[in-house]
């Protein structure tokens, strides 16, 4: 797939509301990517994300970086000593002590000066370069089936490095580049001061190499969790006004199912944790038997994985 395919693919299968941002660090002497053009005045990394989400293609030299903490970071100027020491994140009261300071330094990630020249961003679905990485700008739900995507294969769980400094371009960016994993950021006091991500948005950042690898698994998981998470099809009719007055024992579950409706499927049998249904022979016809009534937990899932809406729940 290209970088088009692969930005139209995730944005419908997430339903993306921002355009993913595809990220490369350029190296000294390597050829500038075309279509890209160096902003009219000095950004921050993380506002350039920004506006390449809303659709800018930019190219970053040093001098069109505003923040001289990220641009080192990354690899295209020195460290200043003030930055290095610390001293800073006192003066902005970020952290206590210095020693605070210099612990979240010495922890994140960041490269050598002088390793990269300039930094490109683009639209994925524009971008006329191979990125190192892709960032997201997501709400949690989405974030959630990214996570399920990268773990589909494997089962792994994940492990995030990240803090409340350096978002983009520790957390998003070099972090990303030199661990080949994918990594979250909640925003940064620059991130979240100078651009416009919302209160209920945060960062996603994956190697450009897995994005195939994750929009196969998207497709796989487009087939039935994703539709049937965002229907919320184990809500129960009534989740309001649940607090008793007096303590009660154990709940009985009237499961009630329609035999008119039922077409044997057996999905109920098969979902049910508690084996409450079992599949049964009447009039020649296989249909679903609350055989085990009073084991029901009413988790919902018999209700919810039935197509035909077969299924009633009432909780006493």
């Amino acid at each position: 797939m290209n970088n088009n395919e692969l930005a139209t693919a995730l944005t419908k299968m997430l339903t993306l509301r921002w355009s993913p941002v595809a990220v490369k660090l350029v190296k000294p002497g390597e050829k500038v990517p075309e279509k890209v053009t160096q902003p009219s005045v000095p950004l921050r990394h993380c506002q350039a994300i920004t506006l390449a989400r809303r659709g800018n293609s930019l190219y970053m030299p040093p001098s069109r970086h505003a923040c001289p903490d990220g641009a080192a970071i990354m690899g295209l100027v020195p460290m200043s000593p003030k930055l290095r020491s610390g001293e800073l994140y006192l003066l902005f009261k970020k952290l206590p002590t210095i020693e605070c300071a210099q612990k979240m330094i010495a922890t994140r990630q960041e490269f050598e000066a002088g390793t990269y020249a300039a930094t490109v961003l683009a639209p994925l679905e524009d971008a006329t370069f191979e990125p190192d990485v892709v960032i997201f700008t997501m709400y949690p739900e989405q974030m959630m089936w990214l996570m399920c995507a990268a773990s589909y294969s494997t089962g792994e769980r994940h492990n995030f490095h990240t803090s409340g400094y350096n978002s983009t371009c520790a957390d998003l960016t070099v972090q990303v580049m030199k661990t080949q994993q994918m990594n979250i950021s909640f925003g940064c006091y620059g991130a979240r001061a100078i651009s416009d991500i919302s209160d209920f948005e945060a960062y996603v950042s994956v190697p450009f190499q897995q994005l195939p690898t994750l929009v196969g698994a998207l497709e796989k998981l487009s087939v039935k969790s994703i539709p049937e998470a965002r229907r919320r099809i184990y809500m129960p009719p009534v989740i309001d006004k649940v607090a008793c007055a007096e303590p009660v024992g154990g709940n009985s579950v009237d499961v009630r199912i329609d035999s008119n409706q039922c077409t044997g499927c057996g999905l109920c049998e098969a979902f049910c944790p508690e084996a409450v249904i079992r599949m049964v022979t009447m009039d020649g016809k296989q249909t679903a038997s609350a055989s085990a009534a009073e084991k029901c937990c009413a988790c919902y899932t018999c209700a919810g994985q039935c197509p035909q809406k077969a299924i009633q729940l009432t909780v006493r």
